[in-house]
C-alpha cells in the first residue's frame, strides 16, 4: 500500500509534471505527499554569484546557498499549492542538500516515502546526458518504486 509519495522537484517542466501526476495519485489513494527540493552544494551556479555581486549582495557559498534555499522554499509553496489544488490532504515540503541522486534517495528512506516520482529530464546539464541522469540514478539506488514523468 502506498501512504507516502515522495516528488522531487527542480522546477523544470518535467519536475513540474511529476508534481501533477504524483498529485493526482495521491488525492486519490489519500496518500500523504513530500515535495523535495535538494540544492547541490558543491556546485553553486555562476549564475547565481553574478546576481549576488549585481545586486551589491554577498557572494559567499554560504550566502549564495542560503539565496538557493529560499529560492527552492518559493519553488516548493507553487509545487505544494497544486498538489493542494488537485486535492492533496497532507503536503510536506522538504530542502536538502547533497549530491542530488544520493540524497533523493535517502531522503525517501528516512520518511519513509512508498514511492518517488519525478521528471525525466531537470535542470542539468550535457553532464548528465553523458554520465546518466539524477533519475536513472535514483531508479538504480531506490528500494521503492519510481515512477519518470516525461
Amino acid at each position: 500500500m502506498i501512504s507516502s509519495i515522495l516528488v522531487a522537484v527542480d522546477g523544470s517542466p518535467h519536475s513540474m509534471r511529476a508534481v501533477d501526476y504524483g498529485s493526482h495519485i495521491a488525492a486519490a489513494i489519500d496518500a500523504k505527499m513530500i515535495l523535495l527540493h535538494v540544492v547541490k552544494r558543491e556546485k553553486l551556479p555562476d549564475a547565481m554569484r553574478q546576481f549576488a555581486k549585481a545586486e551589491h549582495l554577498s557572494d559567499r557559498d554560504a550566502d549564495v546557498l542560503d539565496m538557493l534555499k529560499h529560492g527552492a522554499s518559493q519553488m516548493l509553496a507553487d509545487a505544494a499549492g497544486k498538489a493542494h489544488t488537485a486535492g492533496v490532504e497532507s503536503v510536506q515540503q522538504e530542502v536538502a542538500e547533497g549530491p542530488i541522486a544520493r540524497t533523493i534517495v535517502a531522503k525517501s528512506e528516512a520518511l519513509k516515502a512508498d514511492m518517488i516520482v519525478m521528471g525525466s529530464r531537470g535542470m542539468g546539464d550535457i553532464e548528465g546526458l553523458l554520465r546518466g541522469g539524477v533519475s536513472h540514478r535514483v531508479e538504480i539506488l531506490a528500494k521503492c518504486p519510481v515512477m519518470i514523468v516525461k
